[in-house]
């Protein structure tokens, strides 16, 4: 008996391993896909201010309030933390402390 029970925990097990490697997997693409996303916003915030600073368009309110929100927008982007981006500046701090 207490072999079966050996055999069945073995196999929960490694159904559990492969699970947990596919959510990682999964956690890594939506991070990757996240990183991508703040990038463009942050592209877009920077062509948008460079718009703004030219003289035909100094002062325009609708582009100054586009540029505020895209920069409102970048930055929540990038406060967004995910599972990874802790894990890798904690490595990072680690490595540049020792």
């Amino acid at each position: 008996m207490w072999f079966w029970l050996f055999v069945l925990s073995c196999c929960i097990n490694l159904v559990a391993l492969f699970y947990v490697r596919w959510l990682i997997k999964t956690i890594a693409v939506i991070n990757q896909d996240v990183e991508a996303l703040t990038e463009m916003v942050t592209d877009f915030a920077a062509h948008t201010k460079s718009v703004y600073e030219l003289e035909m368009f100094y002062g325009d309110e609708t582009l100054e309030s586009l540029m505020r929100h895209a920069t409102q927008l970048s930055e929540k982007l990038t406060d967004l933390d995910l599972v990874l981006n802790g894990e890798e500046e904690e490595e990072l701090g680690t490595t540049e402390e020792d």
